[in-house]
C-alpha cells in the first residue's frame, strides 16, 4: 500500500501526454465467502516455460494493459517464479479446458495479494469467473493468511468492484496510479485495450510544459472538454 496523500488540489487536472491514470481501489477478505462457487481445478505452476506464459498473460491481460511481463526477460521470470512466495495457478475446468489464471503473493506478515486474475476473453460472461475466483481463494485460505486482499483498476471491466463483493471483498481504500501508456512505450501493441484513449502528441495538444500538473478550473472547464 502506498502512503496515503493528505493534500490533493480538488478539481480537474490534465496530465502529460502518454501518462495515463488509473483509479484505484483496494479491497479484502477477512474469512472465506461460503458456498462462493464450484472451484475450478487448479494447478500449480512453479517453472513456467516463458513463451507459454507471456502468451498466457497477454492474452488475459493485454485488454487491460497488462505489460508486467513484456519488460521481463526469461531469467526474471525465472527467478520471481523461484521465490516460493510467489504463486502461480491456472484454472480448468472439467473437460480439461484451460480458462484462466491466477497469481498471488504470500507476505511474511502472513497477508495474501492477488496480483493478477483473469479469464480468457472468449471465456468472460459465462460464470467461470465466480469459479475461478472460488479455486484460487480455497488455495489461500487453506494458507491461514489473516487476510487476503487485492487491488482493482479503472483499466478493468465495469462489473469488477461488484464481481469482488459477490466474492467476499470489502473496499477499504481508494486511490490512483500514474503510469506510462504501454501503448506508447511500446511494451503493448498500439490497438490494446480500445476502450482506453490512446493520446498522443499532435495537433491540439498543448506542450509538455504547459500540460504538467495543470489543474482545470470551472471557468475553463467547458474550454477544456472541448479539446
Amino acid at each position: 500500500m502506498p502512503a496515503e496523500v493528505t493534500e490533493l488540489a480538488i478539481g480537474y487536472h490534465r496530465l502529460p501526454v502518454g501518462k495515463l491514470a488509473n483509479a484505484v481501489t483496494w479491497m479484502e477478505a477477512r474469512s472465506p465467502q461460503p458456498d462462493l462457487a464450484h472451484p475450478l481445478a487448479m494447478t500449480r505452476i512453479t517453472t513456467p516455460d516463458c513463451a507459454s506464459y507471456r502468451a498466457i498473460f497477454f492474452e488475459i491481460g493485454a485488454p487491460w494493459l497488462w505489460d508486467r511481463v513484456s519488460e521481463m526477460s526469461d531469467a526474471e521470470i525465472a527467478e520471481h517464479f523461484a521465490d516460493p512466495r510467489q504463486h502461480l495457478y491456472y484454472g480448468y475446468d472439467e473437460s480439461g479446458a484451460h480458462l484462466g489464471m491466477v497469481e498471488f503473493f504470500v507476505a511474511d506478515s502472513r497477508e495474501i495479494e492477488i496480483t493478477y486474475f483473469g479469464l480468457f476473453p472468449s471465456l468472460t460472461g459465462r460464470g467461470f469467473g465466480k469459479r475461478l475466483m472460488a479455486g484460487a481463494l480455497d488455495l489461500a485460505w487453506r494458507l491461514n493468511p489473516n487476510r487476503i486482499w487485492l487491488h482493482t483498476s479503472s483499466f478493468d471491466h465495469h462489473s469488477v468492484i461488484g464481481f469482488y463483493s459477490a466474492c467476499g471483498f470489502v473496499p477499504f481504500a481508494t486511490g490512483f496510479e500514474i503510469v506510462d501508456d504501454p501503448r506508447i512505450k511500446g511494451t503493448l501493441p498500439r490497438d490494446a485495450a480500445p476502450q482506453i484513449p490512446l493520446i498522443e502528441a499532435g495537433a491540439g495538444n498543448p506542450s509538455a510544459d504547459n500540460a504538467k500538473g495543470a489543474a482545470v478550473s470551472p471557468e475553463n472547464r467547458r474550454a477544456a472538454q472541448a479539446q
